[in-house]
């Protein structure tokens, strides 16, 4: 069975250089795929091409950013305030 190689992947933070973050992410998934392992595509895009990664990227930083603003509204409602949850009914037609 592969085992991921958890200790020959590199980090890509935003604090480096677009070019750097994709050189370094196409590494990640040259490693994943060497070893075996499958690339989770829930959490990356299973890709070398740089503007498919980059692209990628943009994505991501603008799906944290909506989520951190939805968090901040969410929180700065009423506590009294009662939100819809998908894992009740409310019709059950």
């Amino acid at each position: 069975m592969p085992e991921w190689p958890k200790d020959k992947l590199l980090k890509q933070g935003p604090e480096l250089p677009m070019a750097e973050r994709i050189r370094r992410y196409q590494h990640n998934i040259r490693v994943i795929r060497d070893s075996g392992c499958a690339v989770p595509t829930s959490a990356l895009v299973d890709t070398l091409d740089p503007a498919e990664i980059e692209l990628w990227f943009a994505d991501s930083a603008f799906r944290s950013h909506r989520l951190k603003r939805a968090i901040e509204a969410v929180a700065q409602l009423p506590e009294e305030t009662t939100l819809p949850s998908p894992f009740t009914e409310t019709d059950p037609d």
